[in-house]
């Protein structure tokens, strides 16, 4: 609101006008409200006046109503006699308003309010004059843009707070130990982990040693342990070691932990299990990495949908594109841990478009050069998204290549061939398969039969020959269906 007000007052103050205001509009009753206002007699004029956007309303055939349907400015010369504004005439008069104008303010493409100007002085507004203000109005309409991204990019930091704390609350709550070690100390504990040693809070054990929990004869196996994850040598380990209580008795433990950072510097963050009982030591090792793997697959859904929930039509694309590629990998004869790493590298394909804007992703119009620059950035995002993440697939590469094509007619490179590795040469074809069997914001729904027949098109040219001969084996041998 301070901009409309700062936009009246220089109207004002530069213009030699006799009154300027903003006013919002209602879509619920197509009413306009003043939210900002400039002149001597704004406050008198605007009291109680009566504004409408309706064509059908004798409120709405002034300028403010003719300025927010048509969408481009409207100039009333003789605002006291032109018979558009009879409802207003005995009002203008009596304040000394001669002419008016009004121009209207967008935001996203929608006009959302309307910036009016009345002079004492006939013909007012000359070509230069209005020039001007509609090189205003359109640099307010692109502030009130930059607005509404800085608002929606404040809700997505709610978001993630809000997801950070729901994390929190977990592991608080968690049935496993979690613990966070820094500089030979522990600075994180968990309830469960305390509990589990004895101890009534988690604040006993922090800043402490973390071998003080460890039974001397695995002080060695420990302490490599931990040296080896953070000088890098490895990422992850698991093993087990008998750990020592408050109160002087002993459990066996299995630890979990991964190299991490942590406010900027090396960390381990790890999970701990007793498994003194050794009748269930197997049950709770499986249950265990049913957690991790339940744990990690939850991100990479969350993951994947980032840019599901900004475009209601591309919903499940990604995944899709995961659970396709896994099967083109088990008809390639791809191992169990490959195909994993096809769908979560499927699923996660996609995730650079968080940068692009919603109105380009929803886009119902030919897209432009300078929007289609955008839309090819996105290959790049991605990879600087998940090029740090420490996993034994080739996910950043993926996301960077997908939109690759064997004879180099993709983007971002215009790799060709063997320049692509496996793994995207089997995503673009998933991706080509799921992107055409379903609907998109510029074109109906092609179908499964027009998407084989554009990979049997491009077969050993497009794209990657064996993969495309698994893919129309898989659907039209095999009758696989396309995820749901």
């Amino acid at each position: 609101m301070e901009l409309f007000q700062e936009l009246c007052r220089i109207a004002v103050q530069s213009g030699g006008l006799k009154l300027a205001w903003v006013g919002q509009i209602n879509r619920a009753d197509q009413t306009v409200q003043s939210v900002a206002s400039a002149g001597d007699t704004a406050i008198e004029y605007l009291d109680d006046l009566q504004v409408s956007v309706d064509p059908d309303s004798p409120f709405g055939s002034g300028p403010i109503g003719t300025a927010a349907r048509e969408g481009h400015p409207a100039w009333f010369e003789d605002f006291l006699h032109d018979p558009r504004t009879a409802p207003w005439h005995e009002r203008a008069e009596r304040y000394g308003l001669v002419a008016g104008g009004a121009l209207p303010l967008l935001c996203n493409g929608i006009v959302c309010a309307v910036f009016t100007l009345y002079s004492d002085l006939p013909q007012a507004f000359d070509e230069a004059d209005r020039d001007l203000l509609k090189r205003m109005t359109a640099n307010i309409g692109f502030a009130l843009d930059k607005i509404q991204q800085d608002a929606e990019r404040m809700h997505l930091l709610d978001a993630l707070r809000e997801s950070e704390q729901r994390y929190r609350c977990l592991v608080e709550q968690s049935l496993t130990g979690v613990y966070l070690i820094q500089d030979q100390k522990m600075v994180y504990v968990n309830p469960r982990m305390a509990e589990m040693l004895g101890y009534e809070n988690a604040e006993e054990l922090i800043n402490q040693n973390p071998l003080m929990i460890v039974a001397r004869k695995d002080h060695d196996k420990v302490t490599e342990n931990i040296r080896l994850r953070l000088t890098g040598e490895v990422a992850r380990i698991s093993y087990n070691f008998t750990a020592l209580c408050k109160q002087g008795h002993s459990i066996e433990v299995g630890a979990n932990g991964a190299r991490a950072t942590y406010r900027g510097h090396p960390a381990i963050i790890g999970l701990m299990q007793d498994i003194t009982e050794k009748l269930h030591a197997e049950d709770l090792t499986r249950r265990h990495l049913e957690q991790l793997e339940t744990a990690f697959m939850s991100t990479v859904k969350m993951a994947s949908n980032l840019t599901d929930v900004r475009d209601s039509y591309t919903s499940h694309h990604a995944r899709r594109v995961g659970a396709i590629a896994s099967a083109i990998g088990a008809e390639l004869g791809l191992d169990a841990n490959q195909q994993k790493g096809l769908f979560i590298a499927g699923s996660l394909h996609d995730i650079g478009k968080v940068n692009i804007p919603m109105q380009i992703l929803c886009n119902l119009e030919p897209l432009t050069p300078l929007e289609m620059e955008i839309i090819h950035e996105h290959p790049q995002s991605g990879y600087d998204i998940l090029k740090d993440i420490d996993l034994p697939w080739p996910l950043a590469m993926v996301a960077y290549q997908h939109h690759e094509r064997m004879d180099g007619s993709g983007y971002p490179e215009g790799l060709r061939g063997e320049h692509i590795i496996l793994e995207a040469r089997i995503v673009m074809v998933a991706d080509v398969v799921e992107s055409m069997s379903h609907a998109r914001p510029y074109r109906e729904r092609l179908g499964l039969d027009l998407a084989l027949a554009e990979i049997e098109r491009g077969m050993g040219t497009v794209y990657d020959p064996e993969v495309s001969h698994a893919c129309l084996q898989m659907f039209r041998a095999q009758g696989f269906e396309l995820p749901v």
